[in-house]
């Protein structure tokens, strides 16, 4: 039988962090479920094999008043499951390579020492992440060796991009890759809400994918279908890693308001190791029932965006854009 915990939290930051860590770092694993009201917290909580935090049926609010730069909640084990949790942020100023930091939920890594083993079976649903307004922060990222998940019920207000997936790699940084690249893959989002952040959701380097159900309201950038840097030059499949193939969107409902493009599927990267330019292009690229509905432009001192196409794809195959609209 799966051990059950209910710690009680106060309105101390550091005391509800020091808590659950000790509790998620000494206890048997099992099911955190937090009490209802709203929390502060400091520093990151971090879920490793077979543990599951959720809130209460009456709702969780966790907050942050200052930004920081470890994730609210990182998973890094497999049977892990998130639910029904209200996370509020404040705005971050991140660094370029900085999307799996300073967020609410991060699954994975970016960077590893060695190769890693992969983590599997995650869950992460009814979860609302709240920033005051658009900023460079990600709020949900999965990343690196990461497969066999399911995102549901998500819904996300303010900051950069709502929801993205993002290949890793063994080595110490972008521009020092020592060996194999990672991208997450047999995962699937169904039911996304995002309103007024930088972007709905962006694809970086993975496959076999699908994303369903999805609804943004003011947003710069609705999505991106991404190579990654390196395309799939130290992936240790080579041509034959399946990066790019088997990709679905569908129901996806973007209001549009950003200056350079509402979808972006491209197939081209620039290595941050060498500067080479590689391609990738797309296979089994599938999309349905995407609606861009144009919206005034918001971002500040820029001029209308006329002249602009709503729908880019550069370098990345044979396209098929028919279930593709973009509403005068």
């Amino acid at each position: 039988m799966e051990a059950e915990y209910r710690p009680q939290l106060g309105g101390d930051g550091d005391s509800n962090g020091a808590l659950l860590r000790d509790l998620l770092r000494t206890a048997e694993p099992g099911h955190v479920v937090l009490p209802a009201g709203s929390y502060p917290i400091t520093g990151g909580l971090v879920l490793t094999d077979h543990w599951s935090l959720s809130g209460s049926a009456a709702g969780t609010t966790l907050w942050r008043a200052e930004a920081e730069q470890a994730p609210l909640i990182h998973v890094l084990g497999s049977d892990v499951a998130v639910s029904d949790l209200l996370i509020e942020l404040p705005d971050a100023s991140p660094g370029p390579h900085d999307g799996a930091e300073w967020t609410a939920v991060t699954v994975g890594r970016y960077f590893y020492p060695e190769r890693p083993r992969w983590i599997e079976r995650i869950t992460l649903e009814r979860l609302v992440v709240r920033r005051a307004g658009r900023c460079a922060a990600n709020n949900l990222t999965l990343i690196g060796a990461v497969r066999h998940a399911r995102f549901s019920d998500l819904e996300v207000h303010g900051g950069g991009t709502a929801f993205i997936a993002h290949w890793g790699a063994v080595g110490a940084g972008v521009s020092d890759i020592s060996g194999h690249s990672l991208h997450p893959h047999h995962f699937e989002v169904d039911g996304l809400r995002v309103h007024d952040a930088f972007e709905g959701f962006c694809l970086s380097s993975v496959h076999d994918v699908q994303v369903r159900h999805v609804r943004c309201e003011g947003v710069e950038i609705g999505f991106r279908l991404l190579p990654g840097d390196n395309t799939d030059r130290y992936h240790e499949n080579g041509a034959a890693s399946g990066i790019n193939q088997r990709l679905l969107v569908e129901d996806c409902d973007i209001g549009w308001c950003g200056d350079l493009y509402a979808v972006r599927v491209a197939g081209w990267g620039r290595s941050e190791v060498d500067g080479a330019v590689t391609t990738r292009g797309y296979l089994w690229l599938d999309l349905r029932d995407v609606t861009v509905r144009p919206l005034p432009v918001v971002v500040a001192d820029r001029p209308p965006r006329e002249g602009r196409r709503p729908i880019v794809v550069e370098d990345a195959g044979p396209v098929d854009l028919g279930g593709v609209s973009v509403l005068s």
